[in-house]
Order: structure tokens, then C-alpha cells, then sequence
């Protein structure tokens, strides 16, 4: 089976796909969903700190599809 990140606005329900990796573990798309998440609240913290607007965190929802 194959898998990819996604993430989810939790306003409009819209999907964005996280990066164009195609994984082909489960145990390997959880391990790359957790390094996004870490990375997009890294960015908005970098971002809140340098005085920029961002995206809130608890707007979005980070899922793992099969496809």
C-alpha cells in the first residue's frame, strides 16, 4: 500500500497535500507526518517571533491517506 500527508483545513474541510512523497509503509508515513507537524509549528513559532502573521496551528489537521 501506498500513503501520503496531507493536511486539512478545518474551516472549509480543504486538503493540501504536505509534500510529494509517495509512502510505502505506514510506520514510515507516521514518521514523516510527525516531522511535518513539528516543522509547520517550528515555522509559525519562527514567524510569531520575527513579528510575521502565520497560520494558526489548531486550524489545520495533518492526516495520513492511502491512495
Amino acid at each position: 500500500m501506498a500513503y501520503k500527508i496531507f493536511m486539512k483545513n478545518k474551516f472549509d474541510g480543504s486538503l493540501e497535500e504536505v509534500d510529494d512523497e509517495i509512502y510505502h509503509s505506514k510506520k514510515d508515513a507516521e514518521y514523516a507526518l510527525d516531522e511535518a507537524v513539528n516543522n509547520f509549528m517550528t515555522g509559525a513559532e519562527v514567524l510569531e517571533l520575527a513579528g510575521e502573521s502565520f497560520e494558526d496551528a489548531n486550524d489545520y489537521e495533518f492526516k495520513i491517506k492511502k491512495i
